[in-house]
């Protein structure tokens, strides 16, 4: 019996220990879950964006004349557009009703900018061919654009310690794995895989086009290179934490319309907060082996 006792109570100690351990790192665990939810909807909104929407609001929501506005605009983000329009609430509920229920009259905002034909219904729930999963997917997509014109950041992080934007910052060993992982988490592969909204990372048939990593080594030797990258290594940390220090020519068609140089891209500029030096790493590992 006394046996029995001792596995009892052992059994018991372990068993609360695991509970402890379960509800110390549940926190923790819920945000990182957050974070991969939250990056999964953006990159399949990129693919319905894509898919269903470029046509008449372009590939990087850049517009088309006649047809559809700008969404990558200032004033969509900044209310402005939403005060012409006559709307009252915030920003995310403008575009959720817009791509949901469509615009069957079109505002007299729309009619100033001489549109065609007013905004179809996408939403099951208002007779489209959507489910709401869908149009939560590609409301999370458009208000990522939103970030480039209000500093903000694209998913809720735990990061506290930041990398920083010094590229000369010494880093730990990568793991290409792991930042091939963390592309998908950060919602990176949205824009330069799943969609044509930033300049693409694999390589394409056109042997000028050569994919990211191979392509970073040649950037800094090129005579109009403006940045402070020394190294493929540097370039690619110098992309991701300072998008402004240089803009490809070849890559002017992604930058935000009205671009000059010195102005801001359409890169988040938070990166440098958002990831530790080793996410900076294994970020870095990965891109290279995208020749």
């Amino acid at each position: 019996m006394t046996w029995r006792v001792i596995v009892g109570t052992l059994s018991l100690l372990v068993t609360m220990l695991v509970v402890g351990y379960v509800a110390v790192t549940e926190q923790d665990r819920m945000a990182n879950f957050a974070i991969a939810y939250s990056a999964r909807q953006v990159e399949t909104g990129a693919s319905l964006f894509e898919g269903q929407c470029a046509l008449c609001h372009g590939n990087r929501g850049q517009g088309v004349p006649a047809k559809g506005p700008r969404l990558d605009d200032p004033t969509l983000f900044n209310g402005a557009r939403l005060k012409e329009a006559g709307f009252q609430g915030t920003v995310d509920n403008f575009v959720r009703l817009t791509v949901a229920a469509g615009r069957p009259r079109m505002s007299e905002w729309a009619r100033a900018q001489t549109f065609l034909e007013p905004m179809p219904t996408w939403g099951q729930t208002y007779g489209g061919p959507l489910r709401t999963d869908q149009v939560d997917a590609l409301v999370a997509f458009v208000m990522n654009w939103g970030l480039a014109y209000a500093g903000g950041t694209a998913q809720p992080t735990a990061v506290v310690d930041g990398v920083g934007a010094d590229i000369s910052t010494a880093l730990p060993a990568g793991d290409a794995e792991a930042g091939s992982a963390l592309a998908v988490a950060q919602a990176c592969t949205a824009c330069h895989v799943a969609s044509a909204t930033g300049p693409a990372w694999l390589a394409s048939a056109d042997p000028s086009k050569q994919g990211v990593g191979a392509r970073a080594e040649l950037r800094i030797a090129q005579a109009d290179y403006a940045g402070k990258a020394t190294s493929g290594d540097q370039y690619l940390f110098e992309s991701i934490v300072a998008p402004d220090a240089y803009l490809v020519p070849d890559d002017l068609a992604y930058a935000p319309a009205g671009y000059a140089p010195g102005g801001a891209s359409l890169m988040p500029h938070d990166y440098g907060a958002k990831l530790t030096a080793q996410n900076m790493a294994d970020l870095i590992a990965y891109l290279q082996t995208v020749k």
